[in-house]
């Protein structure tokens, strides 16, 4: 396919791969955190994104966005719980919050998020040519990057002299990511998009890039060890299936199949030797197996501690919450800060309380419902959908909806699926 340079191929580039290798090149680290309070500041609020959001509204605006002209033709519901969550939203940030400046920058940021949505559904309508493969082609040429440079920071890390800490945390190594878990959230999402648009094809298909992405984003996925994103692919191919009921046909079964399966392989080679951060799972003493609170807590690796710190703390301030991102400062599990709950629920009610809350997930609700009946009309944009599905079932155990990394996806992936599900048959 021959690549037009197209807002949505440029906004695709810009996604997948200049601003992870941005935050590769901004944050190289090989230990949990940067040794510069503010850079890793900056670094867990992903403030590179952001920017990037807001230049990318700019140039919007420069192309003649105006939201008074999109505004019109957004449901009558939408503007009222967008009210509802900015009373929850600036109510906790700049009356509750214990730690106003980090609040304040988390707010703004959803603003931002929110804009950039617009800016992307704007962007999308102002080209002839938009085609939804842009975006996935970008994705996939991204990871190939991102595998090339995590290889070499792999095999030629620096000695231990050159560096602040007494070791290497692997763990922490993988370029822009905050850690290996982050990381496999990110090409797990692309895993889903790419087994989606595989799913879509004739049986009697050629090989393609098609098949090569989903080989390298599901072996990424499968040697990072997260779990997470194993359990949202499998439910964006099982949500895709029951709603064109109909299963895949036994060839593209196989042949998924046996691409997983090199790609398993190759993952368990390549994971490094002793390291359990790479694991699916581990093993424990059968002792302290038979404890059972223990023991699910330990496979939701502490999840289950901080799930009930954070709804304790949110019971104490119910309606406003205590302001964004506060589970970094006000729930303490494990001997170690959090930077949000691992789900999206507790993190909306301990940021924003009942109020935000109601609104964000009312939005939230009424978007992704839209958009699944957009797609079924559209069955071309599956991989859109499945992409964002997968990113809303990892939201639920990890930070998809709180670092502005995924968030930027995830919005470019709705309003790809709003501006394309819009055009006429006629445009091309």
């Amino acid at each position: 396919m021959r690549v037009h340079a197209t807002p949505v191929w440029i906004i695709g580039v810009i996604i997948g791969v200049l601003m992870p290798m941005i935050a590769a090149w901004v944050y190289p680290t090989y230990t949990t955190m940067m040794p510069s309070p503010v850079v890793e500041w900056t670094r867990l609020q992903e403030i590179p994104f952001v920017i990037c959001e807001a230049l990318i509204f700019l140039w919007a605006l420069y192309r003649g966005m105006e939201l008074r002209n999109i505004l019109p033709f957004v449901p009558r519901d939408y503007p009222i719980a967008g009210a509802v969550f900015m009373v929850g939203l600036w109510g906790s940030t700049l009356f509750v919050s214990k730690v106003p400046i980090t609040s304040l920058v988390i707010s703004i940021t959803m603003v931002v998020h929110v804009l950039f949505a617009f800016s992307v559904y704007y962007l999308a309508a102002k080209n002839l040519k938009v085609y939804q493969e842009h975006l996935v082609l970008a994705l996939g040429l991204g990871l190939v990057a991102l595998t090339v440079l995590t290889a070499f920071r792999f095999l030629f890390a620096p000695q231990l002299a050159y560096l602040p800490a007494t070791q290497i945390e692997w763990g922490a190594s993988l370029p822009g990511f905050i850690n290996v878990r982050h990381f496999g959230s990110w090409t797990g999402a692309i895993a889903a998009i790419f087994t989606a648009a595989l799913m879509a094809r004739r049986d009697d298909a050629p090989l393609s890039r098609y098949d090569f992405f989903f080989f390298l984003s599901i072996g990424l996925t499968i040697w990072s060890g997260t779990r997470a994103a194993v359990l949202a692919i499998s439910l964006s191919v099982l949500i895709m299936v029951i709603s064109n009921r109909r299963l895949p046909s036994i060839r593209m079964i196989g042949r998924l199949s046996l691409l997983t399966g090199a790609a398993a392989l190759l993952a368990f080679l390549l994971i490094p030797y002793g390291n359990a951060s790479f694991l699916l799972f581990e093993y424990w003493d059968s002792n302290v197996a038979q404890n059972v609170a223990v023991n699910a807590d330990q496979i939701s690796s502490g999840r289950m501690s901080l799930w009930y710190g954070t709804y304790s703390k949110w019971l104490e301030a119910p309606w406003f919450g205590w302001g964004s991102g506060s589970t970094f400062w006000e729930v303490f599990e494990l001997n170690w800060r959090h930077t949000q709950p691992h789900n999206f629920i507790l993190q909306f009610l301990i940021s924003w309380g009942i109020v935000g809350a109601a609104g964000a997930l009312w939005l939230l609700g009424r978007v992704t419902v839209s958009a699944h009946n957009r797609v079924l009309a559209n069955p071309e944009l599956w991989p859109l959908l499945a992409g964002v599905y997968s990113l809303l079932v990892m939201a639920m155990l990890e930070g998809m909806l709180h670092y502005p990394r995924f968030i930027m996806l995830i919005m470019a992936l709705y309003a790809l699926i709003f501006r394309l599900s819009d055009r006429s048959p006629t445009e091309s």
